[in-house]
C-alpha cells in the first residue's frame, strides 16, 4: 500500500513540523526556492515507485527529504522505498521517525488518512507497537472511520490481542455490514475468542453474497479452519477445495509461473555434484575471519517458526524472521554473469575471490538489517524457502551449520493447504492439493540428494520430537551449535508475545508447546490415498509409520 501525499497546506495553516508557526513563516519560507524542484522530484519518485524501480526512487526520495528533513511524508516515502529494497532496518528507521513526527503533528493538523496509512506500513514491516500507536491515533481523530477501525482491529489481532480488537471489529461491521474484509476480520477474532458459531455464520454470509472473489476465497479458508476445529473434516476439506478453485483463477495468481520451482531445482540437481559442493574447503574460506552462520530451514509448515522462537530466547543467539538476504545474494551472484542465469552453472564458473565477495556481501547486509550484534552473537538465519538455495549456501558457506526442520509429510501437506500464501513462484503450487504434494516431493527430494554431498554440518530436527521431549530435543540443538542450555528458552512463548512474527504461525508460537497439531493428517486420511506413492519414500526416510 502506497502512502498518499498529504493535502497541500494553506499559507496560514499550522506548519506540519510542529513549530507552532504558520506555514508561510516556517517551512514554506525555508524551502520556497526549491518548491518547483520538490514537485518535480516527488512526481519522478512516485513514477519510479509505481514502476517498482525502487533503486531509482531512493536518490529522489533522499533529495526530497534533504530539502525538508522534518517532513513526515518525505521520511515515510524514503523509509518505504528502502524497505522494498530489502534494507528493512534502515527503512524502518525513517518510518519510525515519520511516526514520531506525526504523533506530534496530528493533533494540530488532523491528517488522519496519513496517520492510518503509515500505521499500515509499519505493521507490514513488523513495527507492531508503533503501528498500533498510530492506529489508535487515527481512530481518535476519526472515531467512525471504517478504515481506521479496520486497521486498529487488524493491528491488535496480529499480535493476538483479540479481546481488545473485538469492539473495533464489531463497530466496523456495524458501519459497513456488507464489507467482506470487515466481516472476515470479525469472524477471525470471534473464532479466536471461542465464538465459533457466530464466526461461522458470518463467513457463510460472506460466501453467499459473493461480492469479491478474493474475499470469498479468504472466507472459505477461514471457514475451513473453524470446521477443522469443530471436527467436521469432510466439510473442512470441501471448503479448502472451494477456496483453491477460486484462488487459482485470481489475476495475481494466474500470472505466476507454476513451473519455476521445478525447473530451478532440476537445474541444480543437474549441475551440483560432489566436486562442486566440496570445491573450496571450509578451512580455506574461513581465513577471512567472518562469523559462521547457522541456517534454519525445511519445508514450509515444518516447525521452523517454533524453533526460531525457541532459539531466539537463548541469550547467545540472534535469529531472523524470514530473512531475505540469501535471496539478495542470489541476485548478487546473478549480476556476476549477465545474460541467461542459471545459479548452479554460475557456481561452476565463480572464482574464489568472487566467493569471498559474496560472503562479505552477506555479512554487510546482515549488519545493516540486524546491527553489529550479528558479528558477536551466533546468527541463525531462518527461512523455510532457503531449502531451494542450500546448494548455493553450501558452496559459499561450507563451514555453516544447517538446522533442517522435519515434520510428518502428511501433516506438512495438509497444513500448507490450509494456509493462504502471498503469490510467488515458491508458493503458487500450494494453492492446490496436487500442487502441494508435488512441490513437497521435489523440494524434499532435493534435500535428500544434497545432504550426503555438502560440506556444512547439518542436524535434522523433528517437530514431533520437540513436542514429546522439548528439553531433550533442544539440548541436542544447542549441543550442535556449541552452546550450553539456557533456562530462558523454557519461556520462549512469553518472548514471542512481544514480537511481530511474519509467518502464519504467529498465534501458535505465542503459547506453550501443545500436541493438537500432531498426526492431524489422520482427519483427512482419505485424501492421502492417491498421494501415498509420492510421499511414501519420505515417510520411510524420516521415520514415520505409514499407518
Amino acid at each position: 500500500m502506497n502512502l498518499a501525499k498529504p493535502e497541500k497546506l494553506g499559507r496560514n495553516d499550522p506548519c506540519l513540523c510542529g513549530s507552532g508557526k504558520k506555514y508561510k513563516s516556517c517551512c514554506l519560507a525555508a524551502k520556497s526556492a526549491v518548491i518547483p524542484s520538490l514537485e518535480i522530484l516527488h512526481e519522478q519518485a512516485q513514477n519510479m515507485i509505481a514502476a517498482g524501480n525502487f533503486a531509482a526512487a531512493e536518490p529522489l526520495c533522499r533529495q526530497m527529504l534533504a530539502a525538508n528533513p522534518k517532513d513526515a511524508y518525505f521520511q515515510a516515502v524514503l523509509g518505504q522505498t528502502l524497505c522494498w529494497l530489502h534494507r528493512r532496518k534502515e527503512g524502518l528507521g525513517y518510518l519510525l521517525q515519520a511516526a514520531e513526527i506525526l504523533n506530534k503533528q496530528a493533533q494540530k493538523t488532523g491528517n488522519a488518512q496519513f496517520v492510518r496509512e503509515l500505521s499500515v506500513q509499519l505493521l507490514h514491516w513488523g513495527a507492531a507497537t508503533s503501528a498500533e500507536c498510530l492506529a489508535k491515533l487515527s481512530v481518535k481523530l476519526q472515531p467512525d472511520d471504517p478504515l481506521a477501525l479496520c486497521n486498529l482491529a487488524a493491528c491488535l489481532n496480529r499480535v493476538n490481542r483479540n479481546a481488545e480488537a473485538l469492539p473495533y471489529a464489531r463497530k466496523l461491521s456495524e458501519k459497513l455490514p456488507e464489507l467482506p474484509a470487515g466481516n472476515i476480520l470479525l469472524a477471525m477474532i470471534e473464532s479466536a475468542l471461542g465464538d465459533s458459531g457466530s464466526a461461522r455464520r458470518r463467513l457463510q454470509n460472506v460466501i453467499e453474497r459473493n461480492l469479491d472473489a478474493e474475499q470469498t476465497a479468504r472466507a472459505y479458508m477461514e471457514l475451513a479452519a473453524i470446521l477443522d476445529k469443530q471436527g467436521e473434516y469432510t466439510d473442512a476439506f470441501a471448503a479448502l477445495d472451494q477456496a483453491s478453485s477460486i484462488q487459482v483463477q485470481l489475476p495475481d495468481n494466474r500470472t505466476v509461473s507454476r513451473d519455476y520451482i521445478f525447473q530451478y531445482l532440476s537445474q541444480h540437481r543437474n549441475s551440483l555434484d560432489r566436486d562442486l559442493l566440496q570445491r573450496w574447503p571450509a578451512a580455506e574460506l574461513r581465513l577471512d575471519g567472518l562469523p559462521v552462520p547457522v541456517f534454519l530451514t525445511g519445508f514450509l509448515r515444518s516447525g521452523t517458526t517454533l524453533t526460531e522462537q525457541v532459539l531466539n530466547a537463548h541469550p547467545d543467539l540472534i535469529t531472523t524472521d524470514e530473512s531475505s538476504v540469501i535471496h539478495e545474494m542470489t541476485l548478487a551472484l546473478k549480476s556476476l554473469f549477465p545474460g541467461e542465469f542459471n545459479p548452479a552453472m554460475a557456481l561452476n564458473r565463480i572464482s574464489l575471490a568472487q566467493i569471498r565477495d559474496l560472503r562479505i556481501f552477506y555479512w554487510r547486509r546482515m549488519r545493516q538489517e540486524y546491527g553489529d550484534i550479528v558479528m558477536h552473537k551466533q546468527l541463525v538465519d531462518k527461512n523455510a524457502l532457503h531449502t531451494v538455495d542450500l546448494g548455493m549456501i553450501s558452496v559459499i558457506f561450507p563451514e555453516a551449520k544447517i538446522l533442517f526442520a522435519i515434520r510428518d509429510p502428511r501433516d506438512v501437506c495438509i497444513s500448507c493447504f490450509m494456509q493462504t500464501f502471498s503469490p510467488s513462484p515458491a508458493t503458487i503450487n500450494l494453492l492446490t492439493w496436487d500442487g502441494v504434494i508435488s512441490q513437497y516431493q521435489v523440494v524434499m527430494d532435493y534435500w535428500l540428494y544434497l545432504k550426503y554431498l555438502i560440506q556444512p554440518k547439518y542436524l535434522q530436527l523433528r517437530y514431533e520430537d520437540t513436542v514429546a521431549d522439548f528439553t531433550g530435543s533442544y539440548q541436542a540443538v544447542f549441543n550442535f551449535l556449541g552452546l550450553q542450555w539456557a533456562d530462558e528458552v523454557n519461556q520462549f512463548y512469553e518472548l514471542a508475545k512481544g514480537r511481530y512474527i511474519s509467518t502464519p504461525s504467529f498465534a501458535s508460537v505465542s503459547q506453550p508447546i501443545y500436541k493438537t497439531a500432531l498426526a492431524r493428517w489422520r482427519n483427512y486420511a482419505t485424501h492421502f490415498k492417491t498421494a501415498m506413492p509420492q510421499l511414501k519414500r519420505f515417510l520411510l526416510e524420516f521415520g514415520y509409520p505409514e499407518d
